[in-house]
């Protein structure tokens, strides 16, 4: 595998976001030893992403690194990695969002990081949080929607969340080769999906590799105002946690303490609980003590409500994922027993 980083910036409907993401990338103080590239993915855009993504890189002259725009007509994030994972050329790929504006030496750490321990199978950065003007949010309700800070929970938790995050290109053509495919699909239209990030660590750690979070890999995240408010705040609230229960059976695997089926009933009975327990509670508040209902109580109801509409709707797509997932690492294991590796 040409060792390398490949950053890929997958898009859709970007236009508006890239020129200061693909400045940044053009600024990037890369040492001529090491190789790298910028792939930009147009995942079914409906305005003019790949012709601006061509324009604001040509102002800056570059030569090297190669860059290249591809088209993915399906939609949804997995999709558009998986189109640039097939143009990749180098072993380490940077996931660049639209909105990742990468500090000038994050290339370069990224090659140094992962070339300096084989055993990385993720790497994460460190966001912080740069919001469009005038701020219409608390910067409370801002980090509620937005990943950003140290991620102090890489080691113990295995996963790292999607934004400037590095994987290897090896890592995922095995798991390509095994047919091995995600339950979560990134977002698709207005149904604000996620977790694909987190799934693909959760896979990477149950293959023996270790995700790692390195806070000098800096980047701010740029917020702009069509997420600063309060319905984009409670309907994202509402489907982080609708995405996070796709994951059960990764989480079953991992910490290998219950069934597939006792861990669905357990979590069906305590959503369920806890719903009830916060809609009685709300309505005694707003009926009884006249008390206006806070943002952050209603954040805490769409975030049960997610969670036990994921419950009751994807039990049977959980149990075969999680099956899907026992087959894969199998598969993996008797390849690798079979070619030494």
């Amino acid at each position: 595998m040409n060792s390398g980083v490949s950053v890929i910036v997958c898009c859709y409907n970007s236009s508006k976001r890239l020129p200061e993401t693909i400045k940044h990338l053009a600024l990037q103080k890369v040492p001529a030893s090491v190789k790298w590239e910028v792939i930009i993915v147009d995942n079914a855009s409906t305005d003019d992403t790949a012709a601006i993504a061509k324009t604001e890189w040509e102002k800056y002259g570059l030569t090297n690194p190669p860059f290249t725009v591809v088209n993915q007509p399906v939609a949804g994030l997995s999709h558009a990695r998986d189109m640039g994972l097939s143009h990749a050329r180098y072993e380490y790929l940077l996931f660049c969002d639209d909105d990742n504006w990468l500090f000038d030496n994050y290339v370069e750490r990224v090659f140094q990081i992962m070339s300096n321990d084989s055993q990385i199978g993720v790497l994460g950065g460190c966001g912080l949080i740069e919001a469009e003007q005038p701020v219409a949010l608390s910067e409370k309700l801002i980090k509620s929607t937005t990943v950003w800070g140290p991620q102090t929970w890489a080691a113990d938790s295995h996963w790292v969340y999607g934004a400037g995050s590095v994987y290897r290109k090896s890592i995922l053509l095995e798991l390509k080769k095994a047919n091995w495919h995600q339950v979560t699909t990134g977002r698709i239209g207005k149904k604000l999906l996620s977790g694909e990030d987190v799934e693909m660590c959760l896979m990477n750690y149950l293959m023996g590799y270790k995700i790692v979070a390195d806070d000098s890999l800096k980047f701010k995240h740029f917020v702009p105002l069509d997420r600063q408010n309060i319905a984009y705040v409670l309907k994202a609230a509402f489907w982080l946690n609708y995405s996070s229960v796709l994951l059960n059976g990764y989480f079953t695997l991992v910490n290998n303490k219950r069934t597939i089926e006792q861990s669905i009933k357990h979590d069906l009975l305590l959503a369920a609980k806890s719903l009830a327990r916060v809609i009685v509670s709300l309505s005694y508040q707003k009926a009884v003590k006249f008390r206006p209902i806070s943002v952050e109580q209603k954040i805490s109801y769409y975030q049960k409500c997610g969670q036990l509409k994921s419950l009751l709707t994807n039990r049977a797509l959980i149990k075969d994922q999680y099956q899907h997932v026992k087959q894969i690492l199998n598969t993996v294991k008797t390849s690798r027993a079979l070619t030494g590796h």
